[in-house]
């Protein structure tokens, strides 16, 4: 299957250069030449996303937004090339950039490094393993002592994405947009019905590695019962 690339350029000539050679190099590309609203769904599915920073709606805005929910690398296309403002691309969370005028050769190079790198880590994430508790990312499944634990998707989603970032604080609002991703009517409180039900299927095994956070929100704490 090919890999899927976003392109966001509000110069058509642009646009059209690198959708062809993306193209030739066997990438499905998907350009677009304006935005108005700033819609996760619209940026998820995507292998790669190009970005330029001076679009109508300022690309560091876009990049800033949608950096949390989305994992995907992003390359800014900029015309501007001083320290600032790639340090400014940098600190809204842009993987790399190109500066305009760019060569054909080195676009391709930086969005095949990019995807290669992207793969390796996929890669190294499929399982994550706490002692014997362990998330398979690929079979979407967890298992405690090597049993199976009776999970509905969204439970699995929470716990992946918890324990992919070990520590890391998560704020409701910022679980409610990752299993979410499109608009929903579902209320916030589903999200504390999840931990509740994922702690209730953990606890014969005496272990609790979802740690709630003072002030709203939820971390993963390593289980030291099973990393013994």
């Amino acid at each position: 299957m090919a890999h899927k690339i976003l392109v966001l350029d509000d110069d058509i000539s642009i646009l059209r250069l690198i959708k062809n050679v993306l193209e030739d190099a066997n990438y499905t590309v998907v350009t677009r030449s304006k935005i108005t609203d700033i819609d996760i769904c619209d940026f998820t599915g995507f292998n790669l996303i190009i970005l330029d920073v001076m679009m109508p709606v300022n690309g560091l805005d876009i990049c800033a937004y949608i950096r949390q929910p989305i994992q995907t690398p992003i390359l800014f296309l900029t015309a501007k090339n001083l320290e600032q403002d790639m340090l400014a691309g940098i600190q809204a969370g842009a993987d790399d950039y190109i500066t305009k005028p760019f060569s054909v050769k080195e676009l391709l190079a930086r969005v095949n490094m990019h995807i290669r790198r992207d793969e390796r880590h996929n890669l190294q994430t499929q399982l994550l393993t706490f002692g014997q508790l362990s998330i398979d990312y690929a079979s979407k499944e967890v298992k405690i002592l090597n049993e199976l634990l009776p999970i509905t998707k969204r439970e699995f989603e929470l716990i992946y994405l918890l324990a992919s970032h070990p520590e890391r604080p998560y704020t409701i609002d910022e679980i409610y947009e990752y299993l979410y991703p499109q608009s929903s009517d579902t209320q916030w409180r589903s999200i504390s019905e999840f931990i509740y039900q994922i702690r209730q299927k953990m606890k014969p095994y005496h272990i609790n590695p979802i740690k709630t956070i003072w002030g709203g929100g939820y971390r993963w704490q390593l289980p030291e019962a099973l990393n013994n």
